[in-house]
């Protein structure tokens, strides 16, 4: 008899044990659960929490680049409005005199006055296309295209080649330039446009020279392209200056410009990701 007691008790303890081993593994099952689902929120959380960052720090990164923007946009206006003024003012001048040349019956008087008139309408319409040009760079792109840098610079020497003849410059290329994924219609005009500019700035320099090439660049190991000349140069203090629109050097040049060419040059290297 106490046998029989001692075994139903073991079997019962089992049994219990049994039990409690299955309702250990049902509490297990169902912490891992648990577990997953707020690791999951957790992930979800984080994952919010960066969008949320993300988005915030865009919408300031937005808001800046508008601040920039619209700044840029004033100054524009304040100097487009400024320097278009100045041939209007020369109009209006020289109509009033002519009034009284006319009047006065002074012929030569009245030629002279016609052809101030004449080049102050000249600077005006230059002003105008250029300042167009101007405001095109940035909105009018041209798919990039992968192509030898020096490719660009022959196109850029046979639009400038009247003007490279006539001055007498002497051309200097590098041996062999690298490939690159520009928008190739607007590189070829920054080239065009500084070729120009050293053209106009040489000077009376005897053996005017230009010199087209590139250096690797010592940090990023990216090309660094540049066009240079042994003109007259630009002094220190107007480095950044004339890259403003419509600033000019005051010193004296073979061909008068408006001052937005080399604005056009930084804009669209800006546009490419890169500086001046």
């Amino acid at each position: 008899m106490s046998k029989e007691i001692t075994k139903r008790k073991q079997d019962e303890l089992k049994l219990r044990l049994d039990e409690c081993n299955a309702a250990l593994r049902i509490l297990h099952e169902s912490l891992f659960s648990v577990f997953n689902l707020w690791k999951e929120a957790n992930e979800d959380l984080k994952q919010n929490i960066a969008e949320r960052k993300h988005a915030e720090e865009e919408r300031e990164r937005l808001l800046k680049e508008l601040e920039a923007k619209n700044e840029e946009l004033e100054r524009f206006v304040y100097t487009v409005s400024h320097d278009l003024r100045s041939p209007l003012v020369t109009i209006q001048g020289f109509v009033g005199l002519l009034k009284k040349d006319v009047g006065q019956k002074e012929v030569e008087k009245v030629e002279s006055d016609l052809k101030q008139i004449e080049k102050a309408v000249v600077k005006m319409d230059r002003l105008l296309s250029d300042t167009l040009k101007f405001s095109r760079v940035g909105r009018v792109v041209n798919p990039p295209e992968d192509v030898p840098f020096g490719y660009l610079v022959q196109e850029a020497l046979d639009q400038t080649a009247a003007k490279i003849k006539s001055s007498g410059v002497e051309i200097s290329l590098a041996a062999d330039f690298p490939a690159v994924l520009v928008d190739r219609t607007r590189i070829v005009e920054v080239l065009v446009n500084l070729i120009e500019n050293s053209i106009n700035y040489m000077g009376e320099q005897s053996c005017p020279k230009i010199d087209i090439g590139y250096r690797i660049d010592g940090d990023s190991s990216e090309p660094v392209f540049f066009v240079g000349d042994n003109g007259i140069g630009i002094d220190q203090d107007q480095h950044e200056k004339v890259f403003n629109l419509f600033y000019q050097v005051k010193k004296k040049t073979k061909e008068a410009g408006t001052g937005v060419g080399l604005t056009i040059v930084k804009r669209i290297i800006e546009v490419h990701g890169g500086s001046v």
